[in-house]
């Protein structure tokens, strides 16, 4: 009966251990050409913890770019992961976000891929300030969540020719 237990303690103790252990968060993972999250001077923990340098709903409504914002229900992400890599996005603000071709990813966490078109290629590359594509992504993730799931697609903040979109990173079309 005493090794019983013993060997009973011994598990309880394993068991509240491996729950009491430290919090892992995914990675955040910038798109091509963007700022290491070093040379930010931040790591993932801090992109998924820290509190969201949000734009004013007035400045969300007032966004005006020639393109129609509409939510997803067929690919859709992690909120908290979708925050995280707004947070990124945020915190290079005015560094140039730019798609040279079809279609770029900006930022990729977790189930998140959140990503950037250039609607119309005739003239070059889409560009708009980081902050920007970041207002993006915070009017999908205050409209388009349904349960903690995110998607959706929106215009970087006056910029109708670069559509910023919530995708999760196993949607194929």
């Amino acid at each position: 009966m005493l090794a019983f237990n013993i060997l009973f303690t011994s598990f309880a103790i394993l068991i509240a251990g491996v729950h009491a252990g430290p919090t892992l968060y995914p990675e955040v993972i910038p798109g091509p050409g963007l700022p290491s999250l070093a040379s930010l001077n931040l790591t993932s923990k801090d992109l998924h913890t820290m509190k969201p340098q949000f734009s004013s709903s007035s400045a969300l409504e007032s966004r005006s770019a020639d393109f129609d914002s509409h939510c997803f229900t067929y690919t859709t992400g992690n909120i908290d992961n979708t925050i995280a890599c707004y947070n990124y996005l945020a915190s290079i603000g005015n560094n140039a976000c730019v798609v040279p071709g079809d279609n770029i990813a900006f930022c990729r966490v977790g189930d998140v891929l959140i990503g950037g078109s250039n609607l119309h290629q005739t003239s070059g590359a889409a560009s708009s300030a980081c902050w920007d594509v970041s207002m993006a992504v915070q009017w999908i993730f205050s409209n388009c969540n349904a349960g903690g799931r995110v998607g959706g697609v929106a215009a970087a903040n006056g910029n109708g020719d670069l559509p910023v979109g919530v995708y999760n990173t196993n949607w194929r079309q």
